[in-house]
């Protein structure tokens, strides 16, 4: 058996949508674990008459703690299994996404952390694009693990083991919103292998509140804090903390400063084009585009040039 574990707060907009997807799954032997935390809206009474139909679901609720805190009591305090299959309460699960990733784990007995592509879909889930990963073979996730950046990816698609989880210590709430960035490379970082299942297992929902749009530069910067992090753990040296890392960067000599500003800006204004994107608001995408396309190409085109041309 595995566990199902989705964290929400004021999530009532998507829920239904993302637990039917769930308990409508081909492989119905599974827990699946709700955290309330602390929504203000319906959230929790909608989940409360799901739990009442179906027996596998367990509900937990509690303040507002923040996804990585929420998270963390979870998995000790109510996870049942070994395999932890993240959703959340804005996506959609394909009808065979637990019995494909599940399978795909068997295959590999290796690994510590799976993960799939995904269907981008817009608020009124309409298809908008399809992700795409280089970490779908183990020279790639090896090279980027021993490389300076940061191996990713879609946090709702991933599945990964208990033990591992709690050996490295779980989210760590002052990286959010990039604690999923951070847990998967200290988990790399001890050695564990992961990789991208080459199918389309989940639908990943953009819209105005989504983490990745609301968060914006915040998000990135904090992003960049992982990495550095990450190159501090392999010279055993302590990590800074996110104050001290803001000030290290604002030390630098001032063509490193332009050249920072120019990364961060570039890539938060391709977070903000793609939800201007997914809401077919194409007058604020084509500046932000633009901006980002002009910051750095190098980002930019590998990205839209597939799907200018009808690929994915």
């Amino acid at each position: 058996m595995l566990t199902v574990l989705m964290s929400m707060y004021n999530s009532a907009a998507y829920l239904r949508e993302a637990i039917e997807s769930t308990l409508a799954q081909t492989m119905g032997d599974f827990e699946f674990l709700i955290i309330d935390d602390g929504s203000k809206d319906d959230s929790l009474e909608i989940s409360r008459e799901y739990e009442k139909k179906d027996k596998r679901i367990k509900l937990v609720y509690h303040a507002n703690w923040g996804a990585p805190a929420s998270l963390n009591h979870a998995v000790e305090s109510a996870a049942s299994h070994e395999w932890l299959f993240r959703m959340d309460p804005d996506d959609v699960m394909m009808p065979n996404r637990l019995e494909r990733q599940l399978a795909f784990l068997n295959a590999n007995p290796d690994l510590a952390v799976a993960s799939s592509l995904v269907y981008l879909i817009d608020a009124d889930g309409t298809e908008i694009g399809r992700s795409r990963s280089p970490y779908t073979t183990r020279e790639a996730v090896k090279a980027c693990i021993d490389g300076p950046g940061l191996i990713g990816f879609h946090h709702p698609a991933v599945a990964m083991r208990k033990s591992v989880f709690q050996a490295v210590g779980g989210y760590r709430k002052q990286y959010w919103p990039a604690d999923d960035l951070d847990l998967w490379n200290r988990i790399a970082d001890r050695g564990h292998m992961m990789l991208v299942q080459e199918e389309f297992l989940m639908k990943y929902r953009l819209h105005g509140k989504s983490i990745c749009m609301t968060a914006g530069r915040h998000q990135v910067l904090t992003s960049d804090w992982v990495e550095e992090s990450k190159q501090r753990r392999r010279a055993g040296l302590p990590e800074h903390t996110f104050d001290q890392f803001v000030a290290v960067r604002n030390a630098r000599p001032w063509p490193a400063r332009v050249n920072d500003f120019r990364k961060t800006m570039a890539r938060t204004w391709y977070k903000a084009a793609t939800h201007h994107w997914s809401r077919h608001n194409y007058l604020r995408f084509a500046p932000n585009i633009a901006g980002a396309m002009l910051f750095e190409p190098k980002m930019v085109l590998p990205r839209v040039l597939p799907r200018l041309a009808g690929t994915v």
